[in-house]
């Protein structure tokens, strides 16, 4: 977004030009996914425009509509934000369609942290550190509850399909593998690295195409699929213990850090900077929607 204009009509149209009154934004925590108009929150207060709440959904089994979504802790829009993949550290993962809120697919998966959908209708789940967890599950979305191949990887945390190379990439507590998805439903380690400091928490794909958001306990990096390095982002509020991370393709930046143990009242913005409060809710990750 230009910040150099001299003549206020043209401002406007380069701001608009730049899709920020367009951005939504999906907000995750609790039992709930919120849908936010980002061009239409005024001051401290963001603007809904959908919201789910696993609790509501009928649709679902009770003992997931009760328990395995009490704590959603991961989002991200699919299918040009018609479906969104749900995560929840209760138990469970999903695939919501967003018109009507029903559950197109849901598994049990302990501790889930992260969900990506592959090619061919596979769904990539990372189950954290948990009885039964450590690991990359792979599902197949026409078959709800079979597991088709899994890989053990400490504390996963994050996941993201990469379109490009048509490779998967998964965060465990110290390192970052990339995998390939084989035709017999395996995936095939191709690289690893390790990551700068332990606890790797987010995983989220540069718009650009060319990157990957990274954080870990510490602090959060861009990871360079080019030169294969860790970098830092210049200026970005680097804090402990960062939940959630992306950047939309006008440069702005969402994230999310604790303010309690490990959920926050707030949705943080930067370049430009801005925050929504969500007071009641422990939020958890948000994402830019459909970016």
């Amino acid at each position: 977004m230009r910040t150099d204009c001299k003549i206020a009509w043209l401002c406007i149209f380069v701001f608009q030009a730049s899709g920020l009154f367009a951005q939504q934004a999906m907000v995750c925590g609790d039992s709930k996914i919120i849908l936010i108009d980002y061009g239409k929150s005024a001051d401290t207060i963001p603007a809904v425009v959908w919201t789910w709440d696993a609790h509501e959904a009928q649709d679902l089994p009770e003992v997931y509509r009760e328990k395995k979504f009490n704590s959603v802790d991961d989002c991200k829009a699919i299918d040009k934000g018609r479906k969104i993949l749900v995560s929840s550290s209760s138990g469970a993962v999903a695939i919501l369609d967003r018109k009507s809120g029903k559950a197109l697919f849901h598994a049990d998966v302990p501790n889930a942290h992260s969900v990506e959908i592959l090619p061919g209708n596979r769904l990539a789940a990372a189950a954290s550190t948990a009885a039964n967890g450590n690991r990359i599950m792979l599902f197949d979305t026409g078959r709800p509850g079979r597991v088709l191949f899994e890989d053990s990887l400490y504390s996963a945390h994050g996941l993201v399909w990469h379109k490009g190379r048509k490779t998967l990439f998964a965060l465990g507590y110290d390192v970052l593998r990339e995998y390939r998805l084989t035709r017999t439903d395996s995936l095939v380690l191709l690289n690893s690295w390790k990551i700068p400091g332990v606890g790797g928490h987010d995983l989220y794909a540069d718009s650009e195409g060319d990157g990957l958001f990274m954080t870990e306990h510490t602090g959060a990096w861009r990871f360079d699929l080019k030169t294969y390095r860790f970098e830092k982002t210049e200026g970005f509020p680097d804090a402990e213990n960062i939940k959630s991370i992306g950047r939309h393709k006008s440069g702005q930046f969402i994230y999310t850090v604790p303010e309690k143990s490990w959920w926050t009242y707030h949705v943080s913005f930067f370049n430009p900077a801005k925050k929504l409060a969500f007071p009641g809710m422990r939020v958890y990750k948000a994402r830019w929607f459909g970016d």
